[in-house]
């Protein structure tokens, strides 16, 4: 890197770098693996459903209305479908930009308030942790949530700092917010900047900014007219299911069985923020410390809103987080800049790389002690798919890591980039293709083999809405009769009594029902 500074001494290798590592981790291997269930597929087939009945005001799942999310979503991988095709890189492809901006968004807050070495490490670290790199680049709506939402922030954080007219590109990034996912873009910036300035004793300047009028008119402008024309169109029942049902009662009551205690987000923070959650403990120790800056007080804030909100609402999922990584990151980098030792940083990270190594070869201990049929079923059938390929691509991963124990340390950057891209690698080239393969493959092998059939399908057992979105139709929901071509799991086909296997892989099945002799 040295080389580059003294041919080039204007150019900034730091951003080409990150750059460089953000592009290969979100787009080549963007449609690689098959749409994951639930999510994805549903996100993909309602857009996909939009773009053949052209009604572009309310989603559609297999030719019923859907109030769970605002449009947003639909309208980019509807404008994704037309310009790449319907396939999996164009579901993903709004994500991973979304994902790109928005680490570009905290690459470029963080240099303009703490330098260029802070914002490459923030930005360096947001990419390469696990948890951004897997929903990142999904086919679902947290990416570009998320993107407005730290923008948003960010401009209001600003505006406090020097009451520039960023309250109203804050305004837009709230209305943008809204579209894709309704209250919480609103009420995460109004909770996280009321805090922060009752802390600052600036309670004047808040209400000054929250209810400049311009500011409300520009969202208004941005986030109303949809949910206007929806109403209009839907009715009550718009209202009852996506205000009421999907953002009040979710918080409210579990939903779906995804519950948690209160502690419930803790191990998620160490998992997602892999391989840099070794920072978490220094974190805490020079918490006080990093108080003292305005730009850190204001990250702590938000981390802990978020972390709280959600802690304290009944239905718990891994990505609720992700609106608190940015400011977690920001801070991850500035404790990163002030470890007198790298050692803390890099053991956490080696020692998960070699959990990763060993993991496959624990799936036979854990499989007499799990109860779902089903899972027990597709954890044989994964077991082939990590093989000596897959042990020595992590052992390789881990050397790369532990040398850095024994390396001479020429500055911070290095350590911090090799960790990083080791960890890509291990999901992008490793852990992804492999569980895609496992999960994903048969449905839309048995999807293909479906739509060159008659019949319409049913499915029983099993939600996979990706199995509509490759067979380019509805399918009906129903235990099924004689006669009908059946997908579901391997361990329910016991129920449907004589059958017909036209396509069997790792549990998944397309059968077709016989009929019952008299």
């Amino acid at each position: 890197m040295n080389w580059l500074t003294r041919r080039f001494p204007n150019f900034e290798y730091r951003i080409a770098i990150l750059i460089g590592i953000a592009f290969l981790s979100l787009f080549p291997l963007l449609g690689a693996a098959p749409l994951f269930d639930e999510d994805e597929g549903f996100y993909a087939e309602a857009s996909r459903e939009m773009l053949e009945n052209g009604n572009y005001l309310t989603a559609h799942i297999n030719g019923a209305p859907q109030y769970d999310k605002p449009i947003l979503i639909y309208w980019l991988q509807v404008i994704s479908f037309r310009i790449f095709g319907l396939n999996e890189f164009a579901a993903r492809f709004p994500s991973a930009l979304a994902t790109f901006l928005w680490m570009l968004a905290i690459f470029s807050f963080t240099r303009r308030h703490l330098g260029l070495q802070s914002g490459f490490l923030s930005a360096l670290f947001f990419i390469s942790a696990i948890q951004v790199t897997i929903t990142g680049k999904a086919a679902l709506v947290d990416s570009a949530l998320n993107l407005f939402l730290t923008q948003c922030l960010f401009h209001l954080y600003e505006y406090t700092q020097n009451k520039h007219r960023r309250i109203y590109t804050a305004a837009v990034y709230a209305g943008l917010g809204f579209l894709a996912k309704g209250p919480v873009a609103v009420v995460i910036p109004f909770g996280v900047s009321l805090i922060y300035c009752l802390m600052q004793r600036q309670f004047r300047l808040w209400l000054k900014m929250v209810f400049n009028l311009p500011a409300i008119l520009i969202f208004i402008g941005i986030a109303l007219p949809w949910y206007v024309l929806e109403y209009l169109d839907q009715g009550m029942i718009f209202i009852q299911e996506f205000f009421l049902k999907h953002n009040l009662e979710r918080f409210s009551r579990t939903f779906e069985g995804h519950s948690g205690s209160l502690l419930y987000y803790l191990p998620v923070i160490i998992i997602g923020t892999l391989p840099h959650c070794g920072l978490l403990v220094a974190l805490v120790r020079q918490a006080r410390s990093l108080l003292k800056q305005d730009v850190y007080r204001f990250c702590f804030i938000w981390v802990g809103f978020v972390l709280i909100l959600f802690s304290f609402g009944s239905t718990k999922l891994p990505h609720y987080i992700l609106s608190a990584f940015p400011p977690l990151f920001i801070l991850y980098g500035g404790v990163y800049e002030r470890l007198a030792r790298l050692r803390s940083y890099l053991a956490p990270a080696a020692a998960f790389l070699g959990i990763f190594l060993i993991l496959p070869l624990a799936i036979p201990l854990v499989m007499p002690y799990v109860r779902d049929d089903f899972a027990v079923c597709m954890m044989g059938a994964g077991q082939s798919l990590f093989g000596a390929g897959y042990y020595l691509f992590c052992g390789l991963l881990i050397v790369s890591v532990t040398l850095l124990f024994f390396a001479k340390q020429s500055g911070l950057l290095k350590p911090a980039i090799v960790v990083s891209v080791a960890y890509l690698l291990l999901v992008n080239l490793a852990l992804m293709p492999r569980i895609g393969g496992l999960m994903q493959s048969p449905v839309r092998e048995a999807a293909l083999i479906a739509s060159q059939l008659p019949e319409r399908a049913v499915m029983w057992g099993h939600t996979l809405p990706s199995f509509m979105f490759y067979t380019r139709n509805f399918v009906q929901m129903r235990h099924p009769a004689s006669g009908d071509l059946l997908i579901t799991k391997k361990t329910r086909l016991a129920e449907v009594g004589p059958y017909e296997i036209l396509y069997e892989k790792n549990c998944i099945v397309l059968a077709r029902i016989l009929s019952q002799s008299p």
